[in-house]
């Protein structure tokens, strides 16, 4: 029930609002990227890692990468840290084609 009331919740505010945010805007129109690349004239990260633009992005920014969850509504999405390496993963193989990779 409560994910339900959630979903027609947010599917409403989005027809209201007109806010559709699964479409990747290009690098230069991605807030979230412009301000990884900001933080990183200061200081280096290996991962900026960010949550509530619903669309799953990894992105590589000068040897650090910006990765936004996405959702597990929609695409599924989690990150997985082994203490090496981040993977950005889909619980559905087929949609990890739909992650924005660079």
């Amino acid at each position: 029930l409560g994910m339900g009331l959630a979903n027609y919740f947010s599917r409403k505010s989005r027809e209201a609002t007109g806010k559709h945010e699964e479409i990747f805007g290009g690098e230069e129109n991605e807030w979230l990227i412009t301000y990884c690349k900001d933080v990183l004239k200061e200081k280096h990260y290996d991962y900026l890692v960010f949550g509530h633009r619903h669309l799953p992005i990894d992105f590589e920014i000068n040897g650090s990468r910006y990765i936004n969850l996405g959702d597990w509504i929609r695409y599924f999405t989690y990150a997985v840290l082994d203490g090496q390496q981040l993977s950005l993963l889909s619980r559905y193989p087929e949609n990890e084609s739909k992650i924005v990779r660079k």
